[in-house]
């Protein structure tokens, strides 16, 4: 039968065996330092950049900041760096395969990461086992970002455009009827100022009763004024529409205006606070962790075996 195992029984293997244990433990440092070395485990390094959005127009209640991350996280953007930087290749993943691109987006997310800060910035973080790499994609990502969100906009500024365009396009139109009409009545029937033209006319005319002016001047006269009169109100209707549609097109031609400069702008849509620089430091593996974590569950795994060895002697 087994004895009891105590706190006794601890103390006792502790001190019979200890040698035991320093031999299992400097084998296990020794073991678990060459495994997390440089030739098993590949060093990899980290490059941030912190970013302020500026120049997003919100498209619903979220803020500016988590229109910058969901644009940052876009499959457009990712698929880019893979291609661009090779990462299938880079990541030793078949992508030929069933499953090769799961497992390609599932290192890429592992490796990027993209998290909103307590004072609505954007943090990016790129890990690789080349430091110049890990920067080159923070500043990529920063680069094809602002190319996303120029894209976006230009979308939606070239439908605005269509529309400015054929509003101009009909009060063009509207315009240059009513200025066709006028010039014809211009041309024929002379008028020119309607208030001023009626006012001096009459004046003539009434000059001329007074007078001994000949019957074939005071009936030219008399034709002229009948002429105003009858395309007189014709021809003031016209002018009215005509400021009217002139104003409108005045109107229509200065929205138009900033609809194309929105569509020519070339903008930036982030403020770089940190930027990504070549690291000199890995931050993968952390050796003291994995030697410490293996030591000490090569030495707990060796008490173990002791302790059920001896109690079943």
């Amino acid at each position: 039968m087994a004895a009891e195992i105590t706190f006794n029984t601890f103390v006792t293997v502790a001190r019979q065996r200890w040698r035991l244990f320093v031999a299992v433990g400097a084998v296990a440092i020794l073991v678990s330092g060459i495994l997390s070395g440089p030739t098993f485990i590949k060093p990899r390094y980290k490059s941030t950049a912190t970013v302020y959005p500026v120049n997003l127009n919100s498209y619903s209640v979220e803020t500016r900041t988590d229109q910058l991350l969901q644009l940052l996280e876009s499959n457009s953007i990712r698929d880019s760096l893979i291609k661009e930087f090779d990462l299938a290749k880079a990541y030793e993943i078949d992508t030929t395969g069933n499953g090769g691109y799961f497992a390609l987006y599932n290192e890429f997310n592992d490796r990027v990461e993209i998290t909103k800060t307590r004072y609505e910035s954007v943090q990016i973080e790129v890990v690789d086992e080349h430091p110049r790499v890990a920067r080159d994609m923070v500043q990529r990502m920063l680069e094809q970002v602002n190319l996303l969100a120029r894209r976006l906009q230009r979308e939606k500024s070239y439908e605005v455009l269509e529309i400015a365009e054929r509003s101009l396009g009909h009060a063009r139109y509207k315009m240059d009827s009513v200025e066709t009409r006028l010039n014809v009545l211009r041309r024929d029937a002379g008028l020119l100022a309607y208030e001023s033209q009626v006012k001096e006319l009459t004046k003539g005319y009434v000059k001329m009763l007074s007078t001994n002016a000949s019957q074939s001047q005071r009936d030219a006269v008399r034709g002229m004024i009948k002429e105003l009169e009858e395309k007189g109100g014709e021809f003031r209707e016209l002018m009215e529409l005509s400021n009217l549609f002139r104003t409108n097109y005045d109107r229509l031609l200065t929205d138009y205006e900033q609809v194309v400069n929105d569509v020519t702008k070339e903008l930036t849509y982030t403020n770089t606070v940190v930027y990504p620089e070549v690291s000199d430091k890995k931050v993968y593996p952390v050796r003291w962790l994995i030697v410490s974590t293996s030591t000490l569950s090569a030495l707990f795994l060796c008490f173990v075996l002791v302790i059920w060895r001896d109690q079943n002697a």
